[in-house]
Formats: structure tokens, sequence, C-alpha cells
């Protein structure tokens, strides 16, 4: 059975993306590593971990970029698993992610990453990075820019992440 079979099994909420603590939890059985082992490849507390694959907590944005990576996944199939955005602007942030990577040589989760500042920020520097060079519509960056304002705004009506 595959990893997306195994983690999509018993998500019970429809949800066309595996959740993402059934993504480690899954991960980290087919490595058969323990939560302590996966916390240190993920330079957090084994309790902050073990909260993530309970659902009982979530990481915060500034660690979705490593935990996406870490999972061999985008951060759109992140994003989508834990219901932050739509299917459409799933589709959306892969084919301006597609077409970044085909006009710069460059994967954008990476070269976000080496941006300033939070995940929003640095975000936002990609889109304004992408609308330079002609990748992206001005109407393209402003979706985008309100999606992330709405994740941000979503976030901080929740709670604190770890």
């Amino acid at each position: 059975m595959t990893l997306e079979a195994e983690t999509a099994a018993g998500t019970g909420d429809g949800a066309r993306e595996p959740r993402l603590a059934q993504r480690l939890k899954a991960y980290r059985n087919k490595r058969g590593i323990s939560q302590s082992q996966a916390a240190r490849e993920l330079d957090i507390a084994r309790t902050a971990y073990r909260l993530w694959e309970m659902e009982a907590a979530h990481p915060s944005p500034d660690r979705w970029r490593l935990v996406a990576r870490w999972l061999g996944v985008s951060m759109t199939t992140l994003l989508l698993a834990e219901g932050l955005i739509s299917e459409e602007e799933g589709r959306h942030s892969d084919e301006a992610s597609a077409k970044f990577e085909a006009a710069t040589g460059e994967a954008p989760d990476l070269v976000a990453a080496h941006e300033p500042g939070d995940f929003f920020r640095q975000a936002q520097s990609l889109i304004d990075r992408s609308l330079e060079r002609g990748i992206i519509r001005a109407d393209e960056a402003g979706n985008f820019r309100e999606m992330f304002e709405r994740i941000r705004k979503g976030l901080g009506e929740e709670g604190a992440r770890s």
C-alpha cells in the first residue's frame, strides 16, 4: 500500500487530502521511527510532535515548509490537507508554482524559505518576485495575497500553534 493510500484510509471527513496528523503518523511508521526521532529530525520537542499527531496542536506557519519537505509534499498539499485553502486555490497555486519553476529553474518553496521574515512575509516576497518577472498577472497576485491574508487572520483566531 502506498503512503497516500495508507494516510487516506480512515479520514472519515471526506477530505481529498489526508490530514497532517495522518500523514505524520503514516510517514513515521513507514520509516519505522519513533515520535522522539521524528521530533529530533524536525527540531521540535517530542511533546509538540506527539500533539501534532493527535491533532491537539498544529505546527506554526514558520514550520510548515520544514514539515512539508520532511513529508515530501508541496506546501499546496499541506495547506489543502489542513483545509486552509480550497481545491481551486490549490490548483491555482500549483499552476503558479509550475510557471515559477519553469521560468526560474528554482522551486518556489525553496526560494521563499530563503526570503527574510515569517512565512507570510516570505509568501508576499515570492508573489512580488513572480509579478515583477511576469510569471503571474496582477489579478493572480491579488488573489494570492488575499488567500494568505485570510489564512493569517484565520490562524490568529484559532490561537497559538507550536
